[in-house]
C-alpha cells in the first residue's frame, strides 16, 4: 500500500471531520444500549433447570412468583404458625398478589357425606399440642406436602406468593425487591430466618453483582494494560494517542452492535473488553512498527513504510480471529452463537478503524506531537530488547528438536483429556457461591427434595382415557418402581392423586396410598377435582383427561447419571402399560441427550471450521501450504493446554467457557501471522533465512510480547468477575494465551529454522 495514494493518510483531516460528523448517530446508540439480566439466559445451556422452570411456568400463567422459606426449629409450635400466618397475611395485603400458599393458607380436600370440600389446612385459632403433631406428620410424610410446602424434616417451609404486576422494567423490579425487602424484614429474626427467589430479583441481583464487577475491575485492568503499552511504547505522547484512538473505537462499538440487533448481557458483554484488547493490539503493532521506521524521513514515507510492514499480516490476522469468532454461529445455545457473529462484526470494525479513519487520527496526532514518533528505534532503548530477542532466536534454533518433542508430547495427553471433558451444565453454578439466589436454590436442592423436575407422558389415545382403574393401576406400579431409585426425591402422578383422594374418601390415616376398586368411586374423585378446581390436577393430567403425567424430582445430579435414571423408568413403563398407551419422556430424557451432543457438535464443529478456514487463509497469504501447516499447528498447543487445564480440573463446557477454544485459537494465530509474515518478506528481499528469522523476532517480538500481555492481562481481570462460568473463562484463556506466547517466541522459530 502507497501512503501517497491513501486518502485517511493524504487528506487526514478532512476525512476524520466526516467519520465524526458520522460516528455522532453511533455514540449515541451506544448511549441507549442497556445490559439484559434476564436469568432465563442462565438456563438457556441447562435443558434440566430449564425443563423445571417451564414446566412451572406453564402452571402459573406467567405470572411472577415470589417463593420465600422460612427456617426454623419452632414452625410446628403455635408460635411458629402465627408467624407463618403473619407473614401470609401481610404478604396478602400487597398490591398485585393474585393468590398466596403456605401453610396457613392452603387447603386440601376432605370428606363431607357423599362428596368433598375443601378445609384449611391449618385451622385458624388456637391449636392443641395433638392437633399440631397431627399437623405436622402428615406434612412431612404425605407426598404432596412434603417436599413441595415442607422439608422432610419439618425445619423448613415454603410461602409461594403469586402476583400480577408490571416488572417490564428494572426499576420497577427494583422497587417491588425492595417493597418485598421491607415487607418481610420485620418477619426475619434468629428464630425465623427468611430467604426469598424470584425471577425478577434475580435479574436484579445479576444486574448489581456485575456493575459492581466492572466499577472494581476495569480501573485495575486499564491501569496494567496502561502499564504495560508504556513500558513497551515508553513514550507518553504515543501512549495518549493509542488511548484516545482506542475511546473512540469504544464509544461507537456497542452501538454498531446495538444497530445490528445484538443485545449485551453479563454473559456477553466480555466480548466488549476482548474486542478492545484486540484493538490495542493492532494499534500496538501499527505504532511500533512507526516507530521503528527512519526518522528522516517525510511523514507520509513513514506510514507508507509502516503500512507495508503491518497492513497484510494485520488484515490476515483479523481474518484468523474473524473466523474464530465467527465458527461459533454453529452453536446450538443463542447468546453463544450472538457472541461470535456479534463478534466478527467488531473484528471488521476494528480492522477498517485502524486502516481507515483511525489512520487519519493517528496522523493528525502525528502532527500534532511529532515527539511520539520523532525517535529512532535505538532511541526507544531497543538495543537490549533487541538483544534478548536475537539471544531468543539463536536458542530456539539450537533446541529445534527439544520444542518438536514437547509440543508432541502435549498434544498426546490433550487428545485424552478432549474426550474426558466436563459437559455437566448445571445453571446454579452460573451464580456466584455468595449469591443470595444460589444459596436459595442450593437449600432447595439439599432441603426441599431437588430442582430438577421431569416428567413422563402416559398418551391413552382417547378422552378419559386415564380414568380406567387398570391403566391406573399400571401407572401407580411404574410411580412404585421409580420410587425405588433412591435418587428420585420425590415422584407425583395421577394415580397417586387418585389414591389420595381414595384414602381421604375411606378415612385411612395410615398413609398407604391405595386406588379405589369401583369404577362409580373414582368418577365421583374426578368430578370433585374438577368442581373444586384442585391446584395438582391440571399439573398431573390434560383438560380431556387423554394424557396423564408422571412427574419425577431429583436433586441436582450428573447429566449422566440423570439420563440413566431416566432411561430406566422410561423403558420399565413402556414394558408395563397396557397396549395402546405411549410413554414419552420427551420433555426431559431427549432434551438432555440434545443439548450434549449440541455443545459437543458445536464445539468440535467450530474447531473443524476455524482449522479449516485459517489454513486456507494462510496457505493464500504465503502461497505455502507447509508454512501454513505449520504455523498452525503450533497454533494448536495453546489448545492442548486448554484441553489438558479444563479436563483436570473438571471446567464445565457450558454457554461462556464452550467458546473458548475456538477464541483462543482465532486469537493465538495471529502472532503467528505478524512472525512468519515479517520472516517471508525478508527471504523475499535476499536475507538468508537464519538471519531473517532473527531480525523478524528483533522486529516483532516487543509488539508480539505487548500484545500477548495485554491479552492475557484482560483475561486475569476476570478472575475478579462474579460469575465462576467467566472466572473459568479468564483463568483458563490467561493460560492459554501464556502458551500461545512462547509456542509464537519459541517453537515456531525452532521449527522454521533451517536444518544445519
Amino acid at each position: 500500500m502507497n501512503a501517497s495514494r491513501n486518502p485517511f493518510v493524504r487528506f487526514p483531516g478532512w476525512l476524520f471531520a466526516v467519520f465524526l460528523l458520522g460516528s455522532i448517530p453511533l455514540i449515541w446508540q451506544t448511549t441507549q444500549v442497556s445490559i439484559d439480566t434476564d436469568p432465563l439466559t442462565l438456563l438457556e445451556s441447562d435443558p434440566r433447570h430449564l425443563e423445571t422452570y417451564d414446566r412451572i411456568q406453564s402452571l402459573l400463567n406467567n405470572d411472577t412468583v415470589v417463593v420465600i422459606s422460612v427456617k426454623s426449629d419452632r414452625l410446628f409450635t403455635q408460635a411458629g404458625l402465627d408467624h407463618i400466618r403473619a407473614i401470609s397475611n401481610t404478604l396478602a395485603q400487597q398490591p398485585g398478589l393474585i393468590d398466596v400458599k403456605s401453610l396457613t393458607h392452603s387447603v386440601k380436600p376432605a370428606r363431607k357425606g357423599l362428596s368433598f370440600s375443601m378445609e384449611p389446612f391449618v385451622p385458624v385459632g388456637t391449636l392443641s399440642g395433638e392437633q399440631i403433631a397431627t399437623i405436622r406428620q402428615f406434612s412431612v410424610t404425605h407426598s404432596l406436602v412434603r417436599n413441595i410446602m415442607v422439608s422432610p424434616d419439618g425445619r423448613i417451609t415454603l410461602i409461594t406468593a403469586t402476583y400480577k404486576r408490571d416488572l417490564s422494567t428494572p426499576a420497577l423490579r427494583q422497587a417491588f425487591r425492595n417493597e418485598m425487602k421491607q415487607l418481610l424484614k420485620p418477619f426475619d429474626s434468629p428464630d425465623y430466618r427468611i430467604r426469598t427467589i424470584s425471577l425478577p430479583f434475580i435479574a436484579e441481583e445479576i444486574s448489581e453483582s456485575f456493575f459492581l464487577d466492572l466499577k472494581l475491575v476495569l480501573p485495575s485492568t486499564a491501569l496494567v494494560i496502561l502499564f504495560i503499552i508504556g513500558l513497551t511504547l515508553r513514550s507518553f505522547s504515543s501512549l495518549v494517542l493509542l488511548l484516545l484512538s482506542e475511546a473512540t473505537l469504544l464509544a461507537m462499538l456497542p452501538g454498531m452492535l446495538n444497530l445490528a440487533g445484538f443485545s449485551l448481557s453479563p454473559y456477553n458483554l466480555l466480548l466488549l473488553p476482548l474486542l478492545g484488547a484486540i484493538n490495542l493490539t493492532m494499534l500496538t503493532h501499527q505504532l511500533i512498527a512507526l516507530r521503528k521506521t527512519d526518522a528522516t524521513l517525510p511523514m507520509d514515507e513513514r506510514f507508507a513504510t509502516m503500512l507495508r510492514v503491518v497492513f497484510r499480516p494485520s488484515m490476515f490476522a483479523a481474518i484468523t480471529t474473524a473466523i474464530g469468532l465467527g465458527s461459533l454461529a454453529v452453536s446450538g445455545v443463542s447468546q453463544v452463537r450472538d457472541f461470535g457473529i456479534s463478534g466478527m462484526i467488531g473484528i471488521g470494525v476494528i480492522f477498517a478503524w485502524n486502516f481507515g479513519p483511525g489512520l487519519s487520527f493517528l496522523r493528525l496526532g502525528c502532527r500534532a506531537w511529532p515527539s511520539g514518533i520523532r525517535l529512532a528505534s535505538n532511541d526507544l532503548r531497543q538495543q537490549q530488547i533487541d538483544s534478548l530477542f536475537h539471544k531468543l532466536g539463536q536458542a530456539a534454533m539450537a533446541k529445534r528438536w527439544s520444542a518438536v518433542v514437547v509440543s508432541t508430547t502435549l498434544l498426546l495427553p490433550a487428545l485424552f483429556a478432549a474426550g474426558h471433558l466436563n459437559l455437566d451444565i448445571r445453571a446454579v453454578r452460573f451464580l456466584s457461591p455468595d449469591s443470595p439466589t444460589r444459596k436459595m436454590a442450593e437449600m432447595m436442592d439439599a432441603r426441599m427434595g431437588g430442582i430438577n423436575i421431569v416428567q413422563l407422558d402416559f398418551d391413552t389415545g382417547k378422552p378419559n382415557g386415564i380414568n380406567q382403574l387398570e391403566f391406573l393401576r399400571k401407572m401407580q406400579s411404574v410411580q412404585d418402581f421409580a420410587e425405588g431409585k433412591v435418587r428420585f426425591s420425590s415422584t407425583y402422578s395421577y394415580a397417586s392423586l387418585m389414591a389420595m383422594m381414595n384414602g381421604i374418601w375411606t378415612g385411612d390415616e395410615s398413609g398407604e396410598l391405595s386406588l379405589p376398586s369401583n369404577p362409580l368411586t373414582l368418577n365421583l374423585f374426578v368430578l370433585a377435582l374438577k368442581a373444586t378446581n384442585y391446584p395438582f390436577l391440571q399439573a398431573l393430567c390434560d383438560e380431556t383427561n387423554q394424557k396423564a403425567h408422571l412427574v419425577l424430582r431429583t436433586t441436582d445430579l450428573p447429566s449422566g447419571e440423570f439420563v440413566s435414571l431416566l432411561k430406566s423408568v422410561e423403558q420399565f413403563a413402556k414394558d408395563t402399560m397396557p397396549e395402546g398407551v405411549t410413554v414419552s419422556a420427551k420433555a426431559g430424557l431427549h432434551t438432555i441427550l440434545q443439548a450434549d451432543r449440541e455443545i459437543v457438535a458445536a464445539q468440535l464443529g467450530s474447531l473443524v471450521i476455524t482449522i479449516t478456514a485459517m489454513l486456507a487463509a494462510m496457505t493464500v497469504l504465503w502461497h505455502s501450504l507447509k508454512l501454513a501447516a505449520v504455523s498452525l499447528g503450533i497454533s494448536l498447543v495453546p489448545l492442548a493446554v486448554l484441553a489438558v487445564l479444563a479436563a483436570s480440573f473438571e471446567v464445565p463446557l457450558n454457554s461462556v467457557t464452550v467458546m473458548l477454544a475456538a477464541l483462543v485459537l482465532g486469537i493465538s494465530i495471529d502472532d503467528a501471522v505478524h512472525l512468519v509474515t515479517h520472516w517471508v518478506q525478508l527471504k523475499k528481499q535476499g536475507v538468508e533465512p537464519a538471519k531473517a528469522l532473527v531480525e523478524s523476532l528483533e522486529a516483532k517480538g516487543p509488539a508480539i510480547l505487548c500484545t500477548s500481555l495485554i491479552l492475557i492481562g484482560f483475561s486475569v481481570s476476570l478472575l475478579w468477575i462474579s460469575f465462576p462460568p467467566v472466572q473459568d473463562f479468564g483463568w483458563l484463556s490467561a493460560a492459554a494465551y501464556t502458551a500461545a506466547l512462547a509456542a509464537v517466541l519459541f517453537a515456531l522459530p525452532s521449527l522454521l529454522a533451517p536444518r544445519r
